[in-house]
């Protein structure tokens, strides 16, 4: 059984996510990370077992529930629980509803919610039997405020918000906190493929800040919760 904390984190194959993983095995947690791109999943597991720590992978998608319940139970055997949810997969397609096809909504859909979903079913019954845990799900500003072309996109993490804020209240009497984090822009080719690509890169996020922020809801006192926070750049 594993004496460090033991943390999932989904979409780890590149970006935020990729980055929480560096954090998170800096910080002495067994990493287990969770991603589509089986090369990229090895490349990072193979850097974090050789200068942070340890960890682990499982290559598949969030959306695909036989998956999802398999990799969590292999976990569970393995360490014996899970400390800690990091729901960071996601998909962006930015298109003018007129354009927009259902399928299209569909996708991001299943990833931003469906996903999360999923996993956070897979990982709260040993949360709740131990007494203990943390679920930090990765949401964006977009899940606040609305723009032209977000019609899809923000409809997902308008929904991500509602479900993060409902279940805190439903499992903070088991010690378990749940927390949203609302990245402004992000360097990550989620934006920088999209049409909303910023013209100074250099002003906008990064994905170790979204680390860091992370990390922080982590650390508190078992006490605290920090249920909800916003991150943007300083000056785009």
């Amino acid at each position: 059984m594993n004496s460090k904390d033991v943390t999932i984190i989904t979409g780890a194959s590149k970006g935020i996510g990729e980055s929480i993983a560096y954090k998170f095995a800096s910080e002495n947690h067994h990493v287990v990370l969770i991603g589509r791109n089986e090369e990229n999943l090895k490349r990072i597991s193979n850097k974090i077992n050789t200068y942070y720590g340890s960890s682990e992978y499982y290559a598949g998608s969030v959306t695909n529930v036989e998956f999802i319940k398999k990799s969590f139970n292999q976990v569970i055997e393995r360490h014996g629980r899970i400390d800690h949810l990091i729901n960071n997969a996601g998909i962006m397609i930015i298109k003018k509803f007129v354009d927009a096809s259902l399928e299209e909504f569909q996708s991001q859909m299943e990833t931003n919610m469906y996903g999360v979903f999923i996993c956070t079913k897979e990982a709260l019954p040993s949360m709740i039997e131990r007494q203990t845990g943390s679920i930090i799900n990765i949401s964006s500003l977009a899940g606040k405020n609305n723009f032209v072309g977000g019609t899809m996109y923000s409809t997902t993490k308008h929904a991500l918000m509602g479900f993060s804020k409902s279940l805190m209240l439903e499992v903070r009497s088991y010690n378990i906190r749940v927390a949203i984090v609302c990245p402004g822009s992000v360097s990550t080719d989620l934006l920088l493929n999209s049409p909303m690509t910023p013209k100074d890169k250099g002003k906008i996020l990064q994905p170790e800040d979204i680390a860091e922020v992370v990390f922080s809801i982590i650390k508190l006192p078992p006490r605290a919760l920090v249920s909800e926070i916003e991150i943007r750049p300083t000056n785009p």
